[in-house]
């Protein structure tokens, strides 16, 4: 009997042994999935036919993505792809158009699908309408072979195949530049150069201090030109690597051009008038750097009456807008085009360490202005290293912490073309402004000098100044959240505008032409504060030398002393 009890026992010990040995189920606590973000950049992108790691559109998500486009001809690699594939590339893009590509998230649990867009363009190849061809050498009479080495000019006449009114009486000198057939220019170049870009031959300048002369070219009584041709240098281009001059036969006067800074074949142009016809006129072009530069397909046609007048006295009159600048400065300029003419749009001189450009010189005149409105492409300046730009732009922190985006050159003053405009919203041209500031008397002055436009040129220079106690803030802020990459921006203490433009309006001249009873002057001179009435008063106009003693800059260099000591604001529209 006390065995079986024993046993018994023993059985329900193991039994309760057991239930107590099993273990529940934890309970989890329930999770929300992660919340479906998107972010492209940039929002703006102008395809680049010459560099195509300046066609990617960078995507960031947590989830799959589709791409579509409003346009069969704009040409994507991908049309979908996961969190994992984090860039589309854009092959191909129309010409002269502009279009839309939309990227959307793809829900997968029923979440709202989010879509970004982004704008693409592309210049349209510019062809300089009914001109007259003066002058035109492709140097493709015959290829050029390389036997020991590239012949040089002197030593081969298959690159001679000169065209055109003025052409047949000319002649050439050169030092040390060769005919080459490699890196030709039909390789890829950029629309604006395609029509021109002949292939076969260029001319290769071996070394700093080579060049070619073309002289003795019939211009009859001409004065308004465009000269054009097609440069490459083995690295990104430095216009301190190539001179141009134009001369007379007794005299050269060396002109400005403009080209995109790339290292690949682009095309080079520069409009100049002579104040005087000369009969004949000849062309040089020098390597001044230990560069390997190529030139292609020279071209001179008549011309439109240009700011750029030459006198074979050995004077140039320089752009009347650009302030006094030393050679080490980083100054850049941007360009654009209006109809089939390329302009300049800005000129600005950047300071590294502020972020900032110290002040932005650009001419005004009814032709920039239009119907394109605010493009609103916040992007960062192609032309300057990001790292020393302040972080406004993209599509979250974009923002100066407690301080608005302020433009130096106005986005009102650019609205002939969404290329122009968008340009003006580069962070190169942003300071970190009160937004009151900013919206108020800022803007309002901005619009009073609107309203002194003329048939002659309006010449402005905008700038900051950063005085004794300057503040300073962050850039790469949204709300009260910081991008990591957020660094200190200094805040400019005062603002400024300087103009000028002759006093008829429609004399026809260029400054440098104009006597100081012809010309007009004023400046303007604010300190950055928040309790300015909305509206201008002219209690703020001050002469320009004044803001040249403030700031130290030379303004209008080429103007007399007598014309920047004035300031009357009767004068002006104000």
């Amino acid at each position: 009997m006390k065995k079986t009890f024993a046993y018994a026992l023993l059985v329900l010990t193991a039994l309760y042994s057991c239930e107590e040995g099993k273990q529940e189920e934890p309970v989890l606590p329930e999770t929300t999935p992660d919340e479906i973000y998107l972010n492209v950049s940039p929002h703006a992108l102008t395809f680049d036919e010459t560099d195509a790691s300046k066609n990617i559109i960078t995507v960031s998500t947590n989830t799959n993505w589709k791409a579509t486009v409003d346009n069969s001809e704009l040409k994507i690699n991908r049309t979908e792809g996961t969190s994992e594939d984090t860039s589309i590339s854009i092959t191909e893009a129309p010409e002269g158009k502009t279009c839309k590509l939309t990227i959307s998230t793809i829900p997968a649990n029923g979440e709202k699908t989010i879509s970004k867009e982004v704008s693409i363009s592309r210049a349209t190849a510019v062809v300089t309408p009914d001109r007259t061809i003066i002058y035109n050498n492709d140097f493709d009479k015959e290829i050029a072979v390389k036997n020991t080495y590239w012949p040089y000019l002197d030593q081969f006449d298959g690159w001679k195949n000169a065209n055109g009114t003025g052409s047949g009486a000319e002649t050439y000198d050169q030092m040390s530049v060769s005919v080459r057939s490699d890196w030709t220019s039909d390789y890829a170049p950029p629309a604006d150069y395609r029509p021109y870009a002949s292939g076969k031959n260029n001319i290769y300048f071996n070394k700093a201090g080579s060049f070619v002369s073309i002289n003795n070219i019939n211009i009859a009584q001409e004065k308004d030109f465009i000269l054009q041709f097609g440069s490459s240098e083995n690295k990104i281009f430095d216009y301190d690597d190539l001179k141009v001059e134009i001369g007379n036969g007794t005299s050269w006067v060396e002109i400005d051009y403009s080209r995109n800074l790339t290292n690949s074949w682009a095309l080079t142009t520069s409009m100049f008038s002579l104040q005087n016809s000369s009969g004949t006129l000849s062309i040089r072009l020098t390597a001044t750097g230990a560069t390997q530069m190529r030139i292609d397909d020279i071209r001179l046609t008549d011309g439109e009456p240009s700011e750029q007048i030459i006198v074979f006295d050995n004077t140039v009159y320089p752009l009347a807008e650009l302030p006094a600048y030393e050679n080490d400065d980083y100054v850049i300029t941007h360009y654009g085009t209006l109809g089939s003419q390329r302009v300049r749009n800005y000129t600005m001189l950047f300071d590294k360490e502020k972020h900032a450009a110290l002040w932005v010189a650009y001419p005004l005149h009814s032709c920039y202005r239009g119907n394109s409105g605010r493009t609103e492409a916040w992007a960062a300046d192609p032309l300057i290293e990001m790292l020393y730009q302040a972080k406004v732009y993209g599509e979250t922190f974009c923002y100066y912490k407690d301080y608005s985006r302020g433009h130096q050159i106005p986005s009102a003053d650019r609205t002939a073309t969404d290329e122009l405009n968008s340009q003006t919203f580069y962070a190169s041209n942003m300071t970190p402004q009160n937004g009151d500031f900013n919206g108020g008397i800022w803007a309002s002055l901005e619009g009073k000098i609107r309203e002194n436009m003329c048939q002659d040129t309006l010449y402005v220079v905008t700038g900051c100044y950063f005085g004794n106690g300057y503040t300073t803030t962050y850039d790469g802020y949204y709300g009260n959240n910081a991008d990591p990459a957020s660094k200190i921006c200094p805040v400019p203490t005062h603002y400024f505008k300087v103009v000028l433009r002759t006093r008829s309006g429609n004399s026809g001249k260029a400054v440098g032409q104009c006597g100081s009873d012809e010309l007009k002057a004023i400046g303007f001179w604010l300190e950055h504060r928040n309790d300015y009435p909305q509206t201008f008063s002219t209690e703020y106009c001050k002469s320009v030398e004044y803001i040249e003693q403030q700031t130290g800059f030379t303004f209008f260099p080429s103007v007399p002393k007598e014309v920047k000591k004035q300031c009357t604001p009767s004068d002006w529209v104000l």
